[in-house]
């Protein structure tokens, strides 16, 4: 999968808000980028207070379709976490699904552009890359069903998990899975989990170790010790880290476009949301700006333009700043 690279200049961001300024025009992408600082910052605040010890959150049951792993304690939950999680437990998620439901019909994959923590994440290292690569068209319409096949996995894995236990012959079923993964395949394997949860527990144990440890503790024996303690699962979600963070340089939008299951099922709302985008064809000249800034590579210019909600677009209106014309605007409904 080998991303071709594109001819867009890296603008900086003092040039961009005094071409903003001159041109008199609304720009969406610093309110855009506040706002998923801000969401960005809560998530990582949570993390922060995770390297004390003696940090108990309690989670919260306020879930948004997002990625949001229920490892970071205390914070903003995924839907879909929310839903695996009360399934292992037999009980029917009818918030978090009613979430999904209402969130997708209204806003479509909106959340997925404007408050998802790991989109952030990716938005940043795109932007230090200076550049919005390209995927062979091809090669990226094959790899997008990827997230669609592991839904049905995590579903299928839950789903069934919560029937046999619902009719009471689910123990032996959710011991085999293990906790981890009976509790649902995203909150076992993720790369937020990891971020937020998982590593700032790795670390506060660290450093309540170092606090006390003595000279003669800190030998090679102990060390390997401590790293023999922590568990196959979790050094398998920091090398998925690690590769969400190469796969993310290499391609905008990586884990959206090809992994993210809550992208996958937003997707299908996304396609008849309320909310969606609109082409002006008389101020369009087709020079493809817009293509080229969209994080997620939807043929714009192929799409209907009274009103079009392509299932991969993330609503991050890259594109109507990138239109020299003002062609592009938000349409609802």
């Amino acid at each position: 999968m080998q991303p071709v690279a594109t001819s867009e200049p890296k603008i900086g961001i003092a040039k961009r808000i005094w071409q903003t300024l001159r041109r008199g025009r609304i720009y969406y992408w610093p309110i855009r980028t506040l706002v998923q600082l801000g969401f960005f910052l809560l998530f990582a605040g949570l993390a922060i207070a995770r390297l004390n010890p003696s940090f108990d959150g309690a989670r919260s049951w306020v879930v948004l379709p997002v990625v949001a792993s229920v490892k970071a304690q205390g914070g903003i939950g995924s839907t879909l976490d929310a839903t695996t999680l009360l399934l292992s437990q037999a009980v029917f998620p009818w918030l978090p699904i009613g979430i999904m439901f209402v969130v997708g019909a209204v806003l479509g994959r909106f959340m997925c552009g404007w408050i998802c923590p790991v989109g952030f994440l990716q938005d940043v290292i795109t932007g230090i890359k200076g550049r919005v690569d390209s995927v062979q068209t091809r090669t990226n319409e094959y790899w997008i069903r990827l997230k669609y096949v592991l839904v049905g996995i995590t579903f299928l894995i839950s789903g069934t998990l919560g029937l046999a236990l619902y009719y009471g012959v689910g123990s032996d079923y959710k011991q085999s899975l293990g906790s981890d993964l009976a509790s649902g395949l995203f909150i076992a394997i993720t790369p937020d989990g990891t971020l937020f949860g998982t590593l700032p527990v790795l670390l506060a144990h660290s450093w309540r170790f170092l606090g006390t440890a003595q000279a003669s503790d800190l030998s090679a024996a102990n060390l390997g010790s401590w790293l023999g303690s922590i568990s196959a699962l979790t050094w398998i979600n920091i090398l998925i880290l690690i590769g969400f963070i190469y796969a993310a340089w290499r391609i905008p939008r990586f884990w959206c476009r090809y992994i993210c299951p809550v992208g996958g099922i937003m997707a299908v709302f996304q396609k008849n949301s309320l909310l969606g985008m609109h082409r002006d064809p008389i101020k369009c000249s087709n020079c493809k700006e817009c293509e080229t800034a969209c994080p997620m590579q939807i043929p714009i210019l192929d799409l209907d333009w009274k009103k079009f909600n392509d299932s991969e677009c993330i609503l991050c209106m890259a594109c109507i700043d990138a239109c020299p014309a003002g062609a592009l605007s938000p349409k609802f409904p």
